[in-house]
């Protein structure tokens, strides 16, 4: 059991409950996907988003050893041997794409696409984690944009609005910029000794926390007005949008008591409530458009 644990942990799934939203948005997006379909090609994600997660934790493992907040990882902390971490990333890349091969073969280039930018962002000498701006960048298409299109390509529909699809990812593009500027943050005093070259630590934490505080207004103010518009529900649902505002004001909270004083412990307690009720708020608009595909509106 205790052997299960920790390659559990190794996955990091709390970390990526945000990517399977994305996944789970694109799959509805164009209408309810194939149960069989929709089956088999999200497992395939979360095979190929585990071995993501832990390519990045063999990579980054001396880094993460000086990472306060990182240091107990199962790689970092000696748990789990850096050979078997990379041996358990292939077999799931392998296991992965065997499984897209015979059941959405239309998709292998997609998650090959997928698995390669994650894997430029942590393998040197690319490393694209280290170059400002293009780090933030990358997680907001490849946290975002990629698992959308994923969970777009489970449908079996043979016409794609191609505007309604660009459109609607730009939200998830935006909130996971912001959330990788959040993670950074995190890690600045860490990266900063490493000279890991982070948006945070080229910036420095005011500019970064005022980046990511537009970001995620951006985010916000893009899912009123596609609401206001009708683009993914009736606008006749757009007052349904203001009923995860009170679970925003928490996380506006601390993030204003960050602002003010960008200490460590300040930005691990808006990572926390970012976290606990950021879930709570991707649930429900979840929920609002499950309903609506599921009622054909």
């Amino acid at each position: 059991m205790k052997f299960f644990k920790q390659y559990l942990e190794i996955a990091r799934i709390d970390n990526w409950l945000g990517w399977i939203f994305c996944f789970g948005f694109g799959s509805m997006l164009l209408g309810l996907p194939s149960p069989e379909r929709f089956v088999a090609v999200f497992f395939a994600f979360l095979l190929a988003t585990a071995s993501i997660f832990i390519l990045n934790q063999y990579f980054d493992r001396e880094e993460d050893r000086r990472n306060i907040l990182k240091s107990n990882l199962p790689v970092a902390s000696g748990k789990i041997a850096p050979r078997a971490a990379l041996i358990l990333s292939l077999s799931l890349i392998i296991f992965c794409l065997l499984l897209v091969s015979a059941v959405a073969v239309s998709l292998t280039a997609l998650f090959l696409f997928y698995l390669a930018l994650w894997t430029a962002y942590s393998i040197p000498p690319l490393r694209l984690k280290s170059v400002p701006i293009v780090d933030s960048t990358t997680s907001g298409i490849g946290a975002g944009f990629l698992p959308f299109l994923i969970g777009v390509g489970t449908s079996s529909q043979s016409s794609v609005n191609i505007s309604l699809v660009l459109a609607s990812a730009i939200p998830l593009v935006l909130a996971h910029s912001s959330g990788h500027i959040l993670q950074a943050l995190g890690d600045y005093e860490a990266d900063r000794k490493d000279r890991v070259q982070t948006i945070v630590v080229k910036y420095g934490r005011k500019k970064s926390i005022v980046a990511m505080g537009l970001l995620s207004l951006a985010t916000g103010l893009s899912l009123f007005i596609y609401a206001a518009f009708g683009l993914l529900l009736p606008s006749i649902y757009f007052p349904l949008f203001f009923l995860p505002l009170p679970f925003c004001m928490p996380i506006a909270k601390h993030y204003i008591i960050t602002f003010k004083n960008p200490t460590t412990e300040n930005i691990v307690s808006l990572q926390k409530a970012a976290r606990k009720y950021g879930i709570i708020i991707i649930a429900m608009i979840g929920s609002y458009v499950l309903v609506g595909k599921i009622l054909g509106l």
